[in-house]
């Protein structure tokens, strides 16, 4: 089908733009267009779910994760499936579930053309982006968390609808378990039942959408508070800079050339072919050196850490503070369990807030793992590769042997491309 047939349309602008846009609907027209041809009650369901969103406008990672997903059930509700969310049932978010698993192309723009907003202005108004579509990638596999989170937010969304009175029963009552749980069976590689076993899972690590959450709470609360910078600049540099947690403390065995302790400068400027660079040094598993390429927007974290340290906004190769000290003081923290500590306070602290914002099921499985420090070392690593930075460079930087035990690690292939590709190869 071609991409220009997609029947669908952008219903929720972006955070800042949704209070307008709900009280001056006549600035949408394409919208208002589209609502006029879809099932009787789509402008009920609309309001009703804009006022859902208006809620969680202040947390941007939120608002995002709730409107992609809200606007995609809708889209499929009235013109897939002919009803308004009054008239949907457990089947049809079977469906849907289904659907979201493995979208029709029509229904996804391409890793080449990429996420597109929904709106554009023009002529003083807002139309549709006719490039926009609610799904990505129609061709990629859906993994576990990304199915877990699309169960969590369609919860909370209806389970909100029914406390308003707007719907009587939520529809993911009705559900089948299977699709209420994500089965990951349904979302691997292997075939169910094969003889050969099942493939080795990935490494585990935070959802996109978790960790945006995470970074934007300890961000306010070091906002707020600066005693919680350290806290920001711990997390920010375990999961940008792919950190085991005792390489920020002081490690190995006192009194010996193997003691290592970390200070402000072990960040150093390098020079390569005429450019300049920033990298950490690190002594890593089995007192492994390796020198790690610090992102330009992770040096304003690095520069914020230091202000609140009186220190000069960058260190100097002679800069023999401590890399981490403890809370109100320059003594540098000595174990490993007290990088924990911060890590699992700044979890517990994300968890709370979602809480709050009735986000319960998301804050129970966050706090479930609020202990697993390695997880962000995971998705630092794991988010790079899938926006395409290069398998071998993420190897080095993570102290791996090699790229293929990278790969063994953080690729989960998806099996259908790959037997496709390798169909498709000439002799």
């Amino acid at each position: 089908m071609s991409a220009n047939r997609f029947p669908g349309h952008p219903l929720f602008d972006t955070d800042a733009k949704l209070q307008s846009q709900i009280d001056r609907p006549e600035d949408y027209p394409t919208l208002q267009e589209f609502l006029n041809k879809c099932p009787e009650g789509a402008h009920d369901d609309w309001m009703v779910a804009a006022t859902f969103l208006l809620k969680h406008t202040a947390t941007a990672g939120t608002y995002a994760q709730f409107r992609g997903e809200v606007q995609r059930l809708l889209n499929v509700a009235w013109v897939l499936q002919g009803k308004t969310l009054k008239e949907l049932t457990g089947d049809d978010i079977d469906h849907y579930m289904t659907l979201v698993k493995s979208p029709p192309c029509s229904w996804a723009t391409t890793p080449e053309e990429g996420r597109q907003r929904g709106f554009l202005t023009k002529g003083g108004s807002r139309v549709t982006n006719t490039k926009w579509r609610p799904f990505y990638d129609a061709g990629a596999k859906r993994k576990p968390a990304t199915m877990n989170a699309v169960v969590a937010s369609l919860n909370i969304f209806f389970k909100k609808l029914v406390v308003s009175g707007y719907l009587a029963r939520s529809p993911m009552v009705d559900a089948t378990r299977r699709t209420q749980r994500a089965s990951k069976a349904e979302n691997s590689g292997q075939k169910k039942g094969s003889p050969r076993g099942t493939r080795k899972a990935t490494a585990p690590r935070l959802t996109a959408w978790q960790w945006s959450y995470i970074l934007e709470t300890i961000t306010a609360a070091a906002d707020a508070d600066d005693r919680y910078e350290r806290n920001l600049f711990v997390v920010v540099t375990m999961k940008v800079l792919y950190l085991r947690v005792f390489e920020l403390a002081s490690h190995g065995t006192e009194g010996t050339d193997g003691y290592v302790e970390p200070t402000m400068g072990d960040f150093s400027r390098t020079t390569l072919d005429n450019e300049t660079f920033w990298d950490l040094y690190v002594c890593g598993k089995g007192e492994k050196d390796r020198w790690i390429p610090l992102p330009d927007e992770y040096l304003e974290y690095l520069k914020r850490y230091r202000r609140y340290r009186n220190l000069p906004p960058l260190p100097t190769p002679k800069d023999m503070a401590p890399m981490i000290t403890r809370r109100g003081s320059e003594a540098p923290i000595l174990s490993k369990r007290a990088i924990e500590k911060i890590v699992e306070e700044s979890m517990l602290m994300s968890a709370s807030r979602m809480e709050q914002e009735g986000l319960v099921d998301a804050a129970e499985e966050l706090r479930q793992v609020s202990q697993k420090t390695h997880l962000l070392r995971h998705t630092g690593a794991s988010m790079d590769l899938e926006a395409g930075r290069p398998i071998r460079d993420v190897s080095e930087d993570l102290g791996h042997e090699s790229a293929a035990f990278t790969e063994e690690e953080y690729i989960d292939a998806d099996a259908q491309k790959r037997y496709r590709s390798g169909k498709a190869r000439k002799v």
